[in-house]
């Protein structure tokens, strides 16, 4: 650590004790990297849990200005610590990374791990969720990143702060911005409780605009906007047209001055992943980075521009593998009565598992080893029997068993010539492993999203049904996100590897 690193993880240290002994809570997500931002920064309010009282601010303030003053025996780094809010954009990055990018509305990192595996560095990230926060920290070094919860602390003046940090480093130009603004309130499949709230009077569906005024402060050479297939046919209102909110977020997009934008939407399995997982997925480039073709307005005042064929997203693929070559080797025959399983019972057998069982060295964990996230749900013993019988008559549910919930399917060893048709989402009991009379683990369902095994999850298991969704009649958004919902709301690793691929192919153009 330099100095300066230094002298803030002792302000850090002493900010907290001296917060506690007047009882004043942080922000569940506030880590020590990002305190040490909002010191050196200047301006912590936001830091703080909203229901904060003036005297308790004033009270931080006064704080804040002791630790910065002589006193109690601190004079030898008083001089230093004060001089922090002058110093603290002139330190410099260990090394610069070759491509960069800022990951709006991360969650616990897929798209971000994606655009690592292919070459891009994240600089900073938002998520609001304190557990998917964590998880996203946990993978990677804290230290390097700066993060912000709600993407409304990132202020036009941070921004514009953090630009000069980067370009005191020698990065002048922020590659990428990406991100997937929440999308329960156009999901089919993330929506199933049916609230009375207008998609308009949901807050978090405004959240693009957010990411618009992010993009045109920062002016990447590139950005990305995902999200569910939902999106292209949600109304505002039920009297709405079809489509309307895509229009908005397209036109929204395509009026960034100086980019040219295509969009597509892509299924996951066409990129190697087993699962279909539609996604939409919208391309801006700048143009001093590359000029396309012009895009045409079709019959519903859309433009119509594919990314595709454009050359701005990948080709596809193909080949997803089949599910006993996704985790055929992590059945364990000896799983009843135990609460999981710690050591891979077996060798990687196919290519795709060897992948999964890949540290970040290089190394293939060996059978023996250490096996994380293989935890089992104790189902009753009815349940068992009950997927029991549809593993042994081709899914069908038991008569005396069926209910008007959403219908359970037991997965196929082998996809049908289609390949794979269906989608991980936050309802790990929505499929029957195809072997076993069991829902699948975290790790199953991770290895579903093409999360390697070394991927840690931070948080519950799982929550139940109404704490996922929140209860938007009673104007409560707050949302639990446990590790199923985190791998569940997550872009695919191998699909987002490949979207970085071909981004860093078009940025490389111009050097």
């Amino acid at each position: 650590m330099n100095q300066l690193e230094i002298l803030l993880s002792d302000a850090v240290k002493y900010l907290r004790a001296a917060l506690g002994t007047e009882n004043i809570s942080l922000s569940d997500s506030m880590s020590d990297a990002m305190l040490g931002h909002w010191l050196m920064d200047g301006n912590m309010r936001s830091s703080f849990a909203p229901d904060s009282s003036a005297k308790q601010w004033a009270q931080v303030e006064m704080k804040f200005k002791q630790m910065i003053q002589p006193g109690d025996g601190r004079e030898g780094i008083v001089a230093e610590t004060q001089s922090m809010l002058d110093l603290d954009w002139k330190v410099r990055l260990d090394e610069i990374p070759k491509y960069t990018c800022i990951d709006l509305f991360a969650g616990c990192g897929g798209l971000s791990l994606g655009l690592e595996e292919a070459g891009f560095s994240p600089l900073l990230f938002s998520e609001i969720n304190k557990d998917a926060a964590s998880t996203y920290l946990t993978n990677r070094k804290a230290a390097g990143y700066f993060q912000y919860a709600d993407v409304n602390q990132l202020t036009n003046a941070h921004i514009k702060r953090h630009m000069e940090f980067w370009r005191n480093n020698g990065i002048d130009d922020i590659d990428l911005v990406c991100g997937g603004p929440p999308c329960q309130g156009y999901s089919g499949i993330g929506h199933r409780r049916t609230f009375k709230l207008d998609k308009q009077d949901i807050p978090s569906n405004h959240l693009f605009k957010e990411m618009v005024r992010v993009i045109k402060a920062v002016r990447p050479r590139m950005f990305l906007f995902e999200n569910v297939r939902g999106l292209m046919v949600s109304r505002w209102t039920p009297e709405g047209k079809k489509g309307e909110i895509f229009e908005e977020v397209l036109k929204t997009l395509c009026a960034i001055k100086g980019y040219s934008v295509r969009w597509e939407l892509v299924f996951a399995k066409d990129y190697g992943v087993p699962q279909n997982r539609p996604r939409l997925l919208v391309v801006g480039v700048r143009n001093d980075v590359r000029t396309l073709p012009r895009g045409e307005k079709d019959g519903e005042g859309l433009l119509s521009m594919s990314a595709v064929k454009d050359g701005v997203l990948p080709c596809r693929t193909g080949n997803p593998p089949d599910l006993i070559d996704v985790f055929g080797d992590l059945v364990d025959p000896n799983y009843l009565g135990e609460a999981a399983t710690v050591r891979y019972p077996v060798g990687a057998k196919s290519a795709f598992q060897k992948e999964m069982r890949s540290n970040p060295a290089g190394r293939i964990s060996r059978k023996g080893d250490e096996l994380t996230e293989q935890e089992y749900s104790q189902h009753a013993a009815r349940i068992r029997e009950k997927f029991l019988h549809m593993i042994e008559n081709n899914g069908e549910i038991p008569e005396h068993m069926r209910t008007k919930k959403f219908a359970q399917r037991v997965l196929p060893t082998r996809w049908s010539s289609g390949g794979p048709n269906i989608t991980a989402t936050s309802l790990p009991e929505d499929y029957v492993h195809y072997c076993q009379p069991r829902a699948l683990t975290v790790r199953e369902w991770a290895r579903l999203q093409t999360f390697p095994d070394h991927y840690v999850f931070k948080g519950p298991r799982t929550t139940g049904g109404r704490r996922r969704a929140g209860d938007p009649d009673k104007g409560l958004w707050d949302r639990d996100v446990p590790k199923y919902t985190q791998i569940g709301n997550a872009v695919p690793v191998k699909l987002a590897k490949q979207v970085g691929e071909k981004f860093i192919e078009i940025l490389g153009e111009r050097e």
